[in-house]
């Protein structure tokens, strides 16, 4: 619940209106992500590349062993081993997740959109698909949205934090569609460098990269409707608040180099009435999906 509160500040706003049970699942399996998300992150003083790469192996050598000898960790392993085995959560999405923890640990360069689509999907699709499942729906259609949902918000973080990641030497933008845009990694270190803002091309190119991020959640929160009533609720004002960063981003006409883009809380109680009453309508049948 602190991992909760202090790192995932969107998701612990949303958590509030699962139901107890499913909210201490859900918090196990986020305190776990979000152990290793850090871990690579922000890795503790004194934890250099090759300590955090073994805690990564013994992380993946327990998954593939069957989680039958003591987790890296406890006793994050064991609450998370209970919750896998009670929701019957496949192995394969832990360890397609390690894959992008371990990518994290290299300098890397995202050529085009397949490799980021490819990042998305480990580093928080998984996430989508490890929380379908814990809620009881399994279904390939469900997954196919959970995954998408997962992917948006991942596209969304990355777009938030451009002038974050540049400080740290990290670009995470395709590297095709910023020479289509006339604006190279050169070009954006110089602007984030001069702490001049974005220019015309990088607002352009930043123009496509919502558009798309959009359709991800278009196609992500189509899903919801087939998760549990019970659920439903929690996921649509996460994915509504996450969504709305990016109309933050528009609204501070594109300047993610500068500052990093976030809601207000007014605004969070905005989006969760207007999730509230979607919820209550559509479990009367007066809209749909």
């Amino acid at each position: 619940e602190q991992i909760l509160a202090t790192h995932g500040r969107t998701f612990h706003f949303a958590a509030r209106f699962l139901p107890l049970k499913m909210r201490r699942d859900v918090v196990t399996l986020y305190a776990f992500f979000r152990t290793l998300d850090d871990l690579v992150d922000v890795p503790a003083e004194g934890r250099g590349i090759e300590d955090i790469r073994r805690e990564l192996d013994a992380w993946r050598d327990w998954f593939a062993g069957g989680r039958s000898f003591s987790a890296p960790r406890e006793p994050l392993g064991s609450r998370l081993s209970t919750v896998l085995d009670e929701h019957c959560v496949p192995t394969t999405i832990f360890l397609d997740f390690l894959e992008g923890m371990f990518s994290d640990l290299e300098s890397q360069e995202m050529h085009n959109f397949a490799e980021l689509h490819r990042y998305c999907y480990r580093v928080a699709g998984t996430v989508g698909l490890a929380m379908t499942h814990v809620m009881g729906v399994n279904s390939a259609q469900a997954l196919f949205a959970a995954e998408n949902l997962g992917i948006g918000m991942q596209l969304t973080n990355i777009l938030r934090d451009v002038g974050g990641d540049l400080a740290l030497g990290r670009i995470y933008l395709p590297q095709d569609e910023l020479a289509r845009f006339e604006c190279s990694p050169a070009h954006l270190a110089r602007l984030f460098k001069e702490q001049r803002g974005p220019d015309d091309a990088f607002r352009a190119f930043m123009r496509y990269q919502i558009a798309r991020a959009r359709n991800y959640y278009a196609h992500g929160m189509s899903g919801i409707w087939l998760l549990p009533p019970d659920c439903r609720l929690p996921i649509l004002v996460a994915s509504r608040l996450y969504r709305r960063i990016l109309t933050v981003i528009e609204r501070k006409d594109f300047d993610v180099l500068r500052s990093r883009a976030s809601t207000t809380f007014p605004e969070k109680v905005r989006e969760a009435v207007i999730a509230f009453t979607l919820d209550r309508l559509w479990s009367r049948g007066e809209v749909g999906p």
